[in-house]
């Protein structure tokens, strides 16, 4: 079975997490969510700005194993990947993540890389407005962070991203409900 990955890409605070888990509510069993947080890098291997370190630039993603991950997935073999719940970092665990018919891949950076877009069946890039990013941001409310790291970084490496993307949803402007609908509507499923 080769599966269809369905991508989701845009700023913190955007939507992307959200509307990944309303397609999958949405799709049922034949849809599973896939993260690229699974593939932060941790401790020393990321860069630092003003001291401070940057989870926000390519660098900091494992795109090697991300890349042979999902290209498993694709052609039906399972994975085994790294866990870390958001709220506790800390405590990362092993998960063996299965193909499906249709896997939800979702992420910051996920459109950067050329090696992962072509992996990529159909991308949906969520936008909305700085202001709103940050204030939706849940996990790392940190002020100096936002400023002289998470911001510039958008600015960089995600936002000229878009131009990948087969729709560009503002979730500013359509409810969850009516971002599932465009989507499905896109893809005739």
């Amino acid at each position: 079975m080769k599966s269809f990955i369905i991508s989701i890409a845009g700023g913190s605070g955007s939507g992307k997490t959200t509307l990944a888990l309303a397609l999958k509510r949405s799709l049922g069993r034949k849809a599973s969510v896939f993260s690229l947080d699974n593939y932060q890098r941790f401790g020393r291997k990321l860069s630092v700005i003003d001291g401070i370190k940057n989870w926000d630039h390519p660098s900091a993603v494992n795109w090697e194993k991300f890349v042979a991950d999902l290209k498993a997935l694709k052609n039906g073999k399972a994975i085994t990947t790294t866990h870390r719940d958001q709220a506790n970092l800390k405590f990362p665990r092993k998960i063996v993540f299965k193909p499906n018919q249709i896997i939800i891949t979702e992420g910051y950076l996920l459109f950067h890389p050329l090696s992962v877009r072509k992996l990529l069946d159909f991308l949906i890039f969520t936008s909305a407005k700085e202001k709103t990013r940050v204030s939706r941001r849940r996990k790392f409310k940190n002020d100096k962070y936002t400023k002289k790291v998470l911001l510039p970084m958008h600015r960089k490496y995600i936002e000229p991203t878009k131009q990948y993307a087969d729709v560009v949803i503002d979730t500013e402007k359509l409810s969850l409900t009516e971002c599932v609908n465009l989507v499905r509507k896109r893809l005739k499923i």
